[in-house]
């Protein structure tokens, strides 16, 4: 922070989460915190670094806020938000823009962000979990018992058709099963 522009410097550092919350680095975070420097606390997903399986984040700092950012801190959880294939994953151009989205329109999106008053983040004796504001959301998906056990038997019948058929055509080469 001190070898920033006191009128115009910006930075965002790369984190493990427990810097956001372990009791050794309170007092910093407290500190910066109390003078206005934290702008956004972003939670990626695991496995987006080589080498590095575990979640991270990004702590966005600005010298000086504009006034409408003055005294907040927007944090958004965007764990969920990476493509994961194997034991790689990455961010893809959607993904992107949400969290941007997110960031410069410095609004609530419930599940995936909100933005906190300094003074409600120091009660919390400056823990920046995002968890701890960014209340998850719970995914309602309600199903229709009859459609689903429709649906298995309709999946069922198709399976034993397609293995009758492959049985037939085994025999008609001569292969017995």
């Amino acid at each position: 922070m001190k070898s920033l522009n006191p009128e115009t410097g910006r930075c965002v550092v790369l984190w493990p989460h427990g810097v956001l919350f372990r009791d050794s680095e309170a007092e910093i975070r407290k500190r910066m915190i109390e003078e206005d420097y934290v702008d956004a606390v972003i939670g990626l997903g695991k496995n987006l670094f080589y080498n590095s399986s575990m979640e991270s984040c990004l702590l966005v700092c600005r010298m000086k806020k504009p006034k409408e950012r003055k005294g907040k801190i927007i944090f958004i959880d965007a764990k969920e938000e990476l493509h994961i294939e194997r034991t790689n994953a990455w961010l893809e151009p959607q993904h992107i823009k949400k969290i941007s989205d997110a960031y410069w329109k410095f609004k609530g999106d419930e599940g995936f962000s909100k933005v906190v008053n300094n003074k409600e983040v120091l009660e919390n004796k400056g823990n920046l979990s995002i968890q701890l504001y960014v209340k998850q959301t719970a995914i309602n998906s309600e199903h229709n018992t009859e459609d689903l056990i429709s649906q298995i038997k309709t999946g069922q019948k198709e399976v034993n058709t397609s293995l009758e058929n492959l049985f037939s055509q085994l025999k008609n080469i001569g292969i017995e099963v």
